[in-house]
This record gives structure tokens, sequence and C-alpha cells, in this order.
């Protein structure tokens, strides 16, 4: 059986309506914040802190639209509920989105950096929360009808006798908070294969997923898209940051990733930034001799040529781009770097006997 391992970033979902990390913060830039109560008729802010904050508030907005219809924006059942909210808006809201409309770093991770162990820890938890909220929109909006390479991966599991095994022995390190791959995965089990939806997701509980910097949670207790969940609160303190990782690393859970990766035979890097960090939290250091024995693929889409050569050498892999040869060399296949999209690695180089 040969032991793969897929290691995941955002560009891995793009393809199917989420957005990569600058993507994100730019959502998070251009999010309408909304105004304190009351309201005036006009107003047309919606009052998305009610599922935000749910354990406090104990109803959704959905509840508010049932209550009040159309005017279900202008008022809260009550008094002390409207005080809140204002509360809320003027504490942590409305200084976040000043801070983030005005904030020049290019990702929400590094957004949020900067307010780790500060006064402004309320802001942490709001972003975390105000993220989870915006991929679960994304989850709710997705396209999952696009064929890209979750599809073209089982497609070929599925050719094999047995694909079962191939899927609960296959290792996937995401870096993503979302679960488009769970939830592929899930369709594939319930539609494709018949299983009953508890089947499904016990067989899910089996295989080798793992969120690297912590997700959104299982589809069992969240389900895909489900914005209005009322557990925000257990969301954001499931959710890391690249630089929590590094103050809170787990050197147990380190040494689980780099069991994986001493095993694989096969290694693929997809949709991934090769931010350093992220490739020490699994275990990876520079040189990555950890997976020297390995045959490693890896993405580089639009990506610069500077930025190949530090990648390239970092992982000490080939840049396909720059081979001088007309055919590629057979070592070359087997460790490379290439201008390619995740279902182009797939396509190419996932092969099953």
């Amino acid at each position: 059986m040969i032991s793969d391992v897929f290691i995941i970033g955002a560009g891995c979902s793009v393809p199917y309506g989420f957005p990569t990390g600058a993507m994100l913060m730019q959502k998070l830039k251009n999010f309408y914040y909304g105004t304190k109560f009351p309201r005036e008729k006009y107003d047309t802010s919606d009052i998305f802190l009610v599922d935000l904050y749910q354990e406090h508030f104990g109803y959704s907005s959905t509840d508010n639209k049932i209550e009040y219809r159309e005017d279900y924006a202008k008022v809260l059942p009550y008094s002390e509920h409207e005080d809140l909210y204002n509360q809320l808006m003027d504490e942590i809201v409305l200084p976040f989105s000043r801070s983030v409309r005005n904030s020049m770093m290019v990702s929400t991770d590094e957004f949020l950096k900067n307010r780790l162990g500060q006064k402004q820890n309320k802001q942490v938890d709001f972003g975390k929360r105000l993220i989870a909220y915006e991929i679960l929109k994304a989850e709710q909006a997705s396209r999952l009808g696009n064929i890209d390479w979750i599809q073209h991966l089982l497609s070929r599991i599925d050719q094999q006798s047995n694909w079962e095994k191939i899927l609960k022995q296959t290792v996937f390190l995401t870096f993503n908070y979302d679960r488009v791959l769970e939830y592929c995965i899930f369709l594939y089990l319930t539609s494709d294969k018949q299983y009953a939806d508890a089947d499904a997701h016990a067989f899910i509980k089996e295989m080798q997923i793992h969120h690297v910097n912590g997700f959104i949670g299982s589809l069992e207790e969240i389900s895909f898209g489900a914005v209005e969940n009322g557990k925000y609160q257990e969301i954001a303190k499931r959710m890391e940051t690249v630089w929590e990782k590094r103050q809170n690393r787990d050197e147990s859970e380190k040494e689980k990733y780099q069991g994986f990766l001493k095993n694989a035979e096969r290694v693929y890097f997809m949709g991934f930034s090769y931010i350093p960090d992220n490739l020490e939290s699994i275990g990876i250091p520079r040189g990555a001799e950890i997976i020297r024995n390995a045959k490693v693929y890896a993405t580089a889409m639009g990506l610069s040529p500077q930025n190949r050569l530090r990648i390239s050498t970092y992982l000490d892999l080939k840049d396909f781009e720059k081979r001088n040869e007309p055919e590629p060399m057979p070592e070359i296949e087997n460790r490379i770097l290439k201008d390619a999209s995740a279902v182009d690695l797939i396509l190419d180089y996932y092969t099953l006997p």
C-alpha cells in the first residue's frame, strides 16, 4: 500500500468558492459592520452580532426575522439586548472595523497577530468569529458542482477495489479552517457509495484528516454552511493563527505529523504558501531531510522565479520550470516544484497500482 501525505493550503479551496488569506482580509476590510440601536427605518444594517454572540442573545437572526419580519434588523426582543448589541459595537466591533480597514497587513493571520497578548484580545476573539462566519457563508455558497482536484482524487481512488483502505490510510494535513474536503468525501460516501449519513460521518472520523491550525468543527457538530449555528464561541477557541501555533506549540502533535512524513512514499504540497512557520509546525525544517526519501510533488501556481527558488531550496526540490531537458528526467519527475494547480498535480502525478 502506497503511503501518501497531502499538505493542503488555501489555494486548494479556491476552486470551490473559498477565499485565500489575502482575499479573506479584503472581505474583512469591505465587511459592513452595521450601526447601533435605535436604528432608522432606512437603515440597511443586519444583526450579524446576534449570530456571532448567540451565547449572550439566545436566538438567531432568523428567529428575529420570523418574529419581526421586515423589521427584524430594526428591533431586538428586549431593550437590554439592544444595550448589549451597542456595547459590543462600542467596545469591540467598531474599533476592530477601523483597525482592519486601515491595516497594512495582507492576511488575517498577520492582522490578528498584532492583537495577541494585548488588550485587544477581545478583538482577536471577534476576528476569529467573523472569519468563521465568512467561511461558513462560503461553505453555504460553495461551488461543489465544480469538478476539481477532490473529485479527480476520489474518482481515481474509486477505481480501486480497496478504496476504503486507501482513503483511511491517506494522510491529509490541511491548514484550512473550512471542511470542503470532508464534505466532498461525505457526498461521495452517501451519493456514490450509498452510505447512510451516520455511517459516512463515522467513516470520516476514522480518516487521517488533520486541521493543523484548527477548524470550524466536525460536520456532525456544525453542518456544512450552518451560518446560524450558535457555536461561534467554541469555534473561535478551536482556531489558531500561525503565530499562536508558534507560541502554543504542541510537540506531541508535531511528532505525530513527523511520523506520517517519515513513512510517506509520496508527499503532495497543494495550494500551499510555504510559510516557514507552517512548514516547521508540521516538522519540516529547512532542507526537508524528513521527506528526503519520498517522492515530492509541489504546486507553485503563479509564483515568481524568486519565490520558486526559495521554496525549492527549502524543500530540496527541482524547479520544473527551469529544467533544460526536452523531456523530464526521472529524478526530476520524483521531486518537483511545478507552476501548476492542485488538479494538475492530481492528474499528472497521482497514480494507483
